[in-house]
């Protein structure tokens, strides 16, 4: 299986397909501020971004991840997510979503990997995130729990993996 991760900005046409597949995960969340406007506003914020470099301010990262035209799903790097009390950590791995006809057949492994990957070469050398229920999928590709919390009634734990 061959797996491309496009930013976003090459490839604004397939923006809309996953937009709607964060907004049918998440708009109704009980993630303060994940509104569909949010939601939108990230997703354009993306199309003009660079993804030459990291250089960690305010910056927002969107990859699509296809195998020729099939859309796999889509992953993002970037320099704060929303967690105020772990500002101090960063880049974060955010908005990871296997196309929801393709779950439990490995993508998302591939995706996160693949992502792991662009994160080296633009020389970042820790990745975070967080996650409310895939603990154990992060635990088992390399991540490690750091801590849990709390972000009004959602509950969440933290990983971060050292790419070196």
């Amino acid at each position: 299986m061959n797996i491309d991760l496009m930013p976003l900005r090459e490839i604004p046409k397939d923006s809309e397909v996953v937009l709607q597949w964060a907004l049918k995960l998440w708009r109704s969340s009980t993630i303060p501020g994940f509104s569909e406007e949010n939601w939108t506003n990230f997703y354009e914020r993306a199309k003009n971004a660079d993804y030459t470099a990291w250089h960690g301010n305010d910056q927002e990262l969107i990859y699509i991840a296809k195998d020729g035209e099939d859309i796999l799903g889509t992953i993002a790097l970037v320099s704060f997510d929303d967690l105020e009390e772990y500002r101090h950590l960063s880049p974060w791995v955010a908005a990871f979503i296997v196309n929801p006809e393709l779950r439990g057949q490995g993508y998302g492994t591939l995706i996160l990997s693949a992502c792991e990957k662009e994160a080296k070469s633009l020389g970042i050398q820790t990745l975070y995130l967080w996650t409310e229920d895939q603990l154990s999928f992060y635990q088992r590709r390399g991540y490690e729990f750091i801590a849990s919390g709390r972000w009004s009634r959602l509950a969440f734990d933290v990983l971060k993996k050292d790419l070196r």
